[in-house]
């Protein structure tokens, strides 16, 4: 009979050696990927939480909307001025207006969307013919408690295409006008044209 090799296992030692080489190796890797992890998630927390924090410093409110009627045969245009204040914590700057009009409505049935505005610009807005003028201030950014004017000058009927219909403002007109800061704060209100 052939005689057998004796087998021998590690010695209890050198496994609990090897045993704590393994658990220190596999914290350390653990350690390594969660500061990493923790210091991507922690810096794109602190960008969001400033974000909020500015948002939350500003507001705006529309003190006021006034406007008269397009005079259609006569040459005048309509006109809507919108007052605008900083009632925030903070300095703010204008980003875009919005001015809607109602479908029912027997003048201005268009829609200004998002209109970015700079500062001291007239903006022209075109569909088959000239259409609207938004004149805006000569600063968009307003201190706290400060206010600004923002005017929009509707179309009139007659030398242009029968649509300007759309773009006239008539009395009893119910438009929407909404301005947004770049922060994302916003104020809206519905107005009805004498």
């Amino acid at each position: 009979m052939a005689k057998r090799a004796a087998k021998r296992a590690v010695s209890p030692v050198l496994a609990t050696l090897m045993m704590v080489a393994v658990a220190v190796a596999l914290s350390v890797i653990i350690f390594t990927w969660s500061q990493g992890f923790l210091s991507q998630t922690g810096e794109a927390a602190s960008a969001q939480q400033a974000a909020q924090n500015i948002a939350a410093q500003s507001g705006i409110i529309i003190e006021a909307v006034t406007a008269t009627a397009s005079t259609t045969g006569s040459g005048g245009n309509g006109t809507a001025t919108i007052y605008v204040r900083n009632v925030g914590a903070a300095s703010i700057t204008l980003g875009s207006v919005n001015v809607v009009g109602r479908s029912g409505n027997s003048g201005f049935k268009a829609a200004i969307v998002n209109a970015s505005l700079a500062p001291n610009t007239s903006y022209f807005y075109y569909a088959t013919g000239k259409k609207l003028v938004i004149n805006t201030p000569a600063s968009l950014t307003l201190a706290k408690g400060a206010g600004a004017t923002i005017t929009v000058n509707f179309a009139i009927k007659g030398t242009t295409p029968a649509d300007d219909n759309d773009y006239e403002l008539h009395r009893g007109d119910l438009i929407t006008v909404k301005v947004t800061t770049i922060a994302g704060t916003f104020a809206q209100v519905t107005y009805i044209v004498p």
